[in-house]
């Protein structure tokens, strides 16, 4: 077990794979990130729009921690999981199941090269270390666009040290939390597109089916996995 596990690793590393491995952050993290930042400026324009419509007051330290809380404990995992199965999920799927059609990977099979490690083990490593970046991103985004918005409604300058004191009030053990469920989601996704959704097509018109719908069922795990997530923490905090 050990050894097969050192073989994988120095496949990973091999130029090969870490093309493949480039070429996976390059679409899942970096031709993303657009996407996920207007999607956090939006969210978080909409959020201190309606608390100043609400209360009438300014973006206060309660509104605040409550952007905070929102969005490292759940938005900044989920928009971007959203965004990710949109894009890298069904480029995935599309690509696999025409080397499954096309036989490429029986041919890996036959030159000794395990399909896994050749071709799912990068793209499960660039898809978690993107999710990851992408959660900061969003976060990043969040919260600087909070302020601004807040700023330019009241009509006074970004007010920068308040930025950087909310992002010191983010608690590392939940920012610590979020980037993990951010990689382990992306890492379920590609696994199961790999295990489930690929699998069994021997044509090209089933292609693009098993595009379409292994889309909606991989989001349909995250939304699963995000519940029962939610449901954990709030009964942790509950009865602690």
């Amino acid at each position: 077990m050990a050894w097969s596990s050192l073989r994988s690793i120095r496949w990973l590393v091999g130029s090969p794979a870490l093309l493949v491995l480039s070429r996976q952050i390059y679409f899942s993290g970096y031709q993303s990130s657009l996407v996920v930042i207007l999607a956090a400026a939006l969210i978080a324009s909409g959020f201190v729009l309606a608390f100043q419509g609400i209360t009438g007051a300014g973006l206060g330290s309660g509104a605040i921690d409550a952007l905070i809380l929102l969005s490292v404990r759940g938005l900044a995992v989920q928009i971007p999981g959203f965004v990710f199965c949109a894009r890298s999920i069904t480029a995935t799927i599309s690509e696999l199941s025409l080397m499954s059609v096309t036989g490429e990977r029986q041919a890996l099979q036959r030159l000794g090269v395990d399909p896994f490690t050749y071709l799912i083990l990068p793209r499960l490593v660039a898809a978690s270390l993107a999710m990851m970046v992408l959660y900061l991103v969003f976060l990043l985004s969040a919260l600087v666009s909070a302020f601004a918005v807040s700023a330019l409604v009241a009509g006074v300058p970004i007010d920068l040290f308040r930025i950087l004191y909310a992002f010191e009030t983010i608690h590392p053990s939940d920012l610590a939390v979020g980037l993990i469920r951010s990689a382990l989601l992306a890492a379920i996704a590609i696994v199961w597109v790999d295990r489930i959704e690929t699998r069994g097509h021997s044509s090209f018109p089933q292609v693009s089916r098993a595009a379409s719908f292994g889309v909606l069922r991989v989001m349909l795990i995250y939304l699963l996995a995000e519940i029962v997530f939610q449901i954990l923490s709030f009964t942790v905090a509950r009865f602690p």
